[in-house]
């Protein structure tokens, strides 16, 4: 636990919040001032955090069935992000001025420059493009594909302390029959910052592009674009090439997540009560994790929590609900539910199904991405007992929970709304 705690602390509180660049301090004791401030500024919140009440378990209300008011009460240093669903609404279609016989590929490169105020830390990006795409993020491919009549979803790291680079190849391929010229592309891009806020990047006429292949070394951060051209706009975000309307992938596939349960559940049908379920991610050797978004439902309510904090809860089985996390412990992540099974109707004392389905994609600070479902990995339990969503609490006890099909076959899917990304 004091492994998980201490990591968390050491992520929070980067030069970028304190305001110092150490790069324009120059010389020792500028170097020594910077280190003493930042350990002044740990040293109070720390205080700081150790002072302030601690979410009460959830288990001190499952009697009741209510969610106490104190579960949402969070320290601004753990406020988790609102989960925003993207569009291309305001972006725009870019591509060369080239005519569209041309084949081959072509770069377009977007740099968003450092901040001493605010720390960036994660991106999700959707886009589509005409017609395969190559995208790199800070000089890694994040990942290529098909992009003519697709939207696609990345969730990346991001560099807190210097600039970021997005850089796309879209490799025209087909010249006849397209009516937008040479290489187009379109993307959304969600920036998350260590704080809590948001930015919103479209692609549009401050991008950079190539009127020819991209040079050597162009996706590297520190490739200077000076001379590069500005994208021509094709059409607006409301549009498509194709002429029918846009299709919105999922913010997370769920279709191979399991429904999961303890192992109660006989004839379809399981005892009425509050059950508990933890799983732990452990990053893959050699990687820390940056930040996360999730998916989550339950038949019939669940409360979650990501190591120890409250994230919030749901009682709509027929809609998932999305949550995003700008700050992860880079090694050990602790998924926790509280998962309550009601009767049939109200009045009623008639037990039903109950499951739990979940998602959760973590991006790692190597430009890789990982997407984590429920399943009998995780660990379940015939009660809930208190403190079980603290991350140093043991479950070594507990057993495996029950799975009862994925998400994907399953009649519940063609009655539930997924999140859009």
């Amino acid at each position: 636990m004091l492994n998980v705690t201490g990591h968390m602390f050491l992520r929070k509180f980067s030069m970028c919040e304190l305001g110092i660049k150490a790069s324009t301090l120059g010389g020792t004791i500028h170097r020594t001032l910077a280190m003493f401030l930042k350990v002044v500024s740990l040293l109070s919140l720390a205080l700081f955090s150790l002072a302030a009440s601690r979410t009460p378990p959830a288990s001190e209300d499952v009697n009741t069935g209510q969610i106490s008011d104190r579960l949402s009460a969070r320290s601004a240093l753990e406020a988790r992000e609102e989960f925003t669903s993207l569009h291309f609404d305001n972006a725009r279609w870019i591509g060369t001025s080239e005519p569209v016989s041309v084949l081959g590929p072509r770069p377009f490169r977007k740099r968003v420059p450092s901040s001493s105020t605010k720390c960036p830390v994660c991106a999700t990006i959707i886009l589509s493009s005409d017609d395969i795409y190559t995208l790199n993020v800070n000089g890694k491919e994040i990942g290529t594909g098909e992009g003519w009549r697709n939207v696609v979803t990345y969730t990346v790291a991001l560099e807190s302390e210097g600039d970021n680079v997005f850089a796309v190849q879209v490799n025209n391929t087909i010249g006849s029959g397209k009516p937008m010229g040479a290489s187009p592309f379109i993307a959304t891009i969600l920036v998350n910052y260590k704080d809590g806020s948001t930015d919103m990047i479209y692609t549009d006429t401050t991008w950079k592009t190539l009127s020819s292949v991209p040079p050597a070394g162009w996706t590297s951060p520190s490739f200077d674009d000076s001379q590069w051209e500005t994208p021509v706009v094709k059409l607006a975000g409301t549009q498509t090439a194709w002429g029918g309307p846009w299709v919105y992938p999922p913010a997370i596939d769920m279709d191979t997540a399991q429904a999961i349960w303890t192992d109660e559940r006989v004839n379809n049908v399981a005892p009425v009560g509050h059950r508990a379920f933890r799983t732990t991610i452990t990053s893959p050797y050699g990687k820390a994790a940056v930040c996360g978004k999730m998916i989550i439902d339950a038949d019939n309510n669940y409360t979650l929590y990501v190591n120890g904090d409250y994230q919030g809860h749901g009682g709509d089985w027929h809609t998932m609900q999305a949550y995003s996390f700008p700050i992860l412990d880079p090694d050990v992540n602790v998924i926790a539910v509280d998962g309550e099974n009601g009767v049939v109707s109200p009045g009623s004392t008639q037990p039903n199904p109950a499951s739990v389905v979940a998602g959760m994609v973590i991006a790692y600070n190597d430009g890789s991405f990982a997407t984590y479902y429920t399943s009998k990995d995780w660990k379940a339990v015939h009660s809930v007992p208190n403190g079980f969503e603290d991350p140093g609490y043991d479950d070594g006890s507990w057993m495996a929970a029950s799975e009862y099909g994925t998400f994907g076959t399953s009649s519940w899917k063609s009655m539930t709304t997924i999140p859009q990304a």
